[in-house]
């Protein structure tokens, strides 16, 4: 049976590359994003073991163009909590970046 985390918020804001810290509320192993119009570039995660603790780049990442349109993927996360959505790319506004964890 899957176990879904509720919805939570990873905004990239306006002139930054990457969101705050944003707690799962436990480990899982799959991210379902739900990515806005952004400008142009690559989204990553980058991960933690504890709140506050030392982001690193996790896995690979997804490229994705401007355009008036959402995205929805779902990215391996490995069993971490603790996220953030990086940006390879300053963002032109507020980008609400929805994210949610999954278990199988």
């Amino acid at each position: 049976m899957s176990q879904y985390s509720e919805w939570k918020a990873a905004t990239i804001e306006d002139g930054e590359t990457e969101s705050a810290e944003v707690d799962l509320g436990r480990d899982y192993d799959y991210l379902e994003v739900q990515i806005p119009t952004i400008t142009s570039g690559t989204l990553s995660l980058k991960v933690a073991e504890k709140t506050g603790g030392s982001f690193r780049s996790l896995g690979n990442s997804i490229t994705t163009s401007a355009g008036t349109h959402n995205y929805h993927d779902v990215w391996g996360l490995g069993g971490w909590q603790f996220i953030k959505v990086v940006s390879s790319a300053e963002q032109g506004d507020d980008r609400l970046i929805r994210v949610r964890g999954m278990r199988y």
